[in-house]
């Protein structure tokens, strides 16, 4: 994550965020699975919940795939719509979890108009959450924040605070960030993702906290 350093993010309006990637340093497109540069920059913005996904096949299996790979098989099922416009819908949850569950095993229930306070809860060894926020989350002191638009993985609870995987996080806090519920909450759209470790699993792995 430590490229994300150098992403600038600017509030363009109630439609969402610009992210403007500098060409300083040029990514390893082809090391995840791309096929182009130019499919890693289209791309790149929108998979934070595959890279939420990577981490759990890391965590729980013995699955490897690259970004490249999931994203493929996340528009074969539908997970991503790309319009005649260019325009990506996406993450579509009820295909993603109709996916995950088939061919990995994960056990998922949809979260709907539920506050952070509430879903939290069952986050335990072998659930997690994915969880919309804003991807203003980077920056907690962050004024007004908007609500959605980005997916982390919420993989511990402990005290009133959790602990989440930020796909979009700076390098010193990407792989496990932490944030009181009562700040979570504000950048939190009550909505998400419930997903369980397979059941198939004779030991149980918990997801480590740079996974």
């Amino acid at each position: 994550m430590e490229r994300n350093d150098e992403v600038v993010v600017r509030r363009t309006d109630r439609a969402g965020l610009e992210v403007f990637l500098p060409r300083a340093r040029r990514h390893d497109w082809a090391a995840d699975g791309y096929r182009s540069n130019e499919e890693y920059l289209f791309w790149s913005r929108k998979v934070c919940g595959l890279a939420c996904l990577q981490s759990l096949l890391r965590g729980w299996t013995d699955v490897r795939m690259t970004m490249g790979e999931l994203l493929a098989l996340a528009l074969e099922r539908g997970c991503y719509v790309v319009e005649p416009s260019g325009r990506v819908r996406g993450l579509i949850y009820r295909p993603f979890m109709a996916w995950v569950s088939s061919q990995f095993g994960f056990r998922c229930e949809l979260v709907e108009r539920t506050p952070i306070q509430v879903s939290s809860r069952e986050v335990r060894p072998g659930q997690v959450l994915i969880a919309s926020v804003s991807p203003e989350i980077r920056d907690p002191d962050t004024r007004a924040p908007q609500r959605g638009g980005h997916l982390v993985l919420v993989h511990a609870v402990e005290d009133g605070v959790l602990r989440f995987h930020n796909p979009s996080g700076y390098s010193h806090n990407s792989d496990s960030a932490a944030l009181p519920l009562h700040v979570f909450e504000r950048f939190h759209a009550n909505r998400g993702i419930l997903i369980g470790a397979p059941r198939t699993n004779s030991v149980l792995r918990d997801l480590p906290s740079g996974g």
